[in-house]
């Protein structure tokens, strides 16, 4: 075996001891040091930018054109528009005159209607108007009975008016989807509920009858006779029309008949 040298060194020295040893291998001996141990620094923690939610893209719709509804002009015959050439636009007829000129004007080949037409200065007007001649049409005026319901359950209706008394309206209550979208359920307001149902059968019998302005504008149209009457008639019928609705909520007023020009009337 080899030998080793072996040196003795005080360590109680304060200077640092280097030994260099003769032989195959060096060895230093070094007085460790304890390092002061550092106060461990808090570290803050670092705040990470909130990443702001990116808005997804808005889908584009493309809006669909819209479609105006053209009006569609009706071709008009030969016979009309010689008929409109008589009537003078710019000119307002005084009744007689209008009766005379709308038999001249009216070329049909069946008893046509006689209409007022009338544009209103109020809303909502509505009454009962009774023509001295009437309408030149009849119409079925029925007093509601135990017959009449068991005509409404088989949903037969054969009358133009229906006219009942304030105890009959419970039981007609059940027909009032039959009878309502056609105007025929009695009401308050068309004064079709009554105490004395006869008086009242007559008097629409004879041509009364109940009046209202469209509800969504200021405007009436009334039958009030047939091109078979004679002038004096419609003339009649017409003042009474007139009268009934009041001058002073008309600010025009035409007389036609079926497929005829328009005339306009001299109210005042």
């Amino acid at each position: 075996m080899g030998k080793k040298k072996i040196a003795l060194i005080d360590l109680a020295s304060d200077e640092k001891v280097k030994y260099k040893a003769t032989g195959t291998r060096d060895q230093k001996l070094r007085k460790k040091k304890d390092k002061p141990v550092e106060a461990a620094v808090p570290v803050k923690p670092v705040k990470k930018p909130l990443l702001k939610k990116q808005a997804k893209p808005k889908k584009t719709v493309k809006k669909k054109p819209t479609k105006t509804k053209k009006r569609l002009k009706h071709p008009q015959s030969k016979r009309y528009l010689e008929a409109k050439k008589l009537v003078d636009k710019s000119k307002t007829y005084p009744l007689n005159e209008a009766v005379k000129l709308l038999r001249q004007v009216s070329q049909v080949n069946f008893d046509a209607s006689v209409e007022l037409h009338c544009n209103l200065s109020v809303d909502k007007l509505a009454g009962e108007l009774e023509l001295p001649h009437g309408t030149g049409k009849t119409q079925t005026v029925e007093i509601a009975s135990d017959k009449t319901l068991a005509k409404l359950k088989d949903n037969l209706i054969d009358f133009d008016v229906l006219i009942a008394e304030p105890s009959m309206m419970s039981k007609l209550a059940k027909f009032a989807k039959l009878l309502g979208p056609k105007g025929l359920m009695p009401n308050p307001k068309a004064d079709t509920i009554t105490d004395k149902p006869e008086e009242l059968k007559k008097k629409l019998s004879q041509g009364a009858s109940r009046f209202k302005s469209e509800p969504k504008a200021p405007l009436i149209h009334l039958v009030i006779g047939k091109l078979s009457f004679k002038d004096n008639q419609l003339k009649d019928n017409l003042k009474a029309a007139i009268q009934t609705i009041k001058p002073k909520n008309i600010t025009t007023a035409y007389l036609c008949s079926s497929m005829s020009p328009s005339i306009k009337l001299q109210i005042k």
